[in-house]
């Protein structure tokens, strides 16, 4: 991977270098700092990339073109059931990483490709809506119910975005 590719990957992803750092770099490792330097130094070809970070950048960009297609490919599919386009498909935004990690079992270094998909789908349906996710109120509406991502779609759907 080029250092250039390399960039371009991880705007396409969503992720800042921090993030990326962080998120990507960092993980499963016990030292912490020094890897978001580290990461300006890969994009800047001052060192190899290593294939290790190389592969994961791929994995994320592949999981990204995958979600994105079968979520466009749900959207077609609920336009065609409904003989014409629906006035709203509601997506919901989560502005923070603990936002995202409200819901047990998430992983953090999926938060920024999911904002990716979630902004790739505003591009190609203009009745996509994102709703930003608020934790209080979306606890309020649930009351006992357990938490999934299809009540959180539910709950966005009764939102007004």
């Amino acid at each position: 991977m080029t250092p250039i590719t390399l960039q371009a990957l991880r705007r396409l992803l969503f992720f800042t270098v921090q993030d990326a750092a962080y998120l990507i770099a960092a993980t499963n490792r016990s030292r912490k700092t020094g890897w978001e330097q580290q990461w300006e130094q890969w994009e800047n070809g001052e060192i190899p990339i290593p294939e290790s970070v190389a592969e994961k950048v791929r994995e994320l960009t592949e999981w990204r073109s995958t979600a994105l297609a079968a979520t466009a490919d749900n959207i077609r599919a609920q336009i065609r059931e409904k003989g014409g386009m629906p006035d709203s498909v509601f997506v919901i935004w989560y502005d923070s990483l603990e936002d995202w990690l409200s819901l047990p079992g998430r992983d953090p270094m999926m938060w920024r490709p999911q904002q990716a998909v979630c902004a790739s789908l505003m591009g190609l349906f203009s009745i996509v809506r994102l709703v930003r996710f608020d934790l209080p109120a979306y606890t309020a509406w649930r009351e006992e119910r357990e938490d999934s991502d299809t009540l959180r779609g539910e709950w966005a759907s009764t939102i007004s975005g």
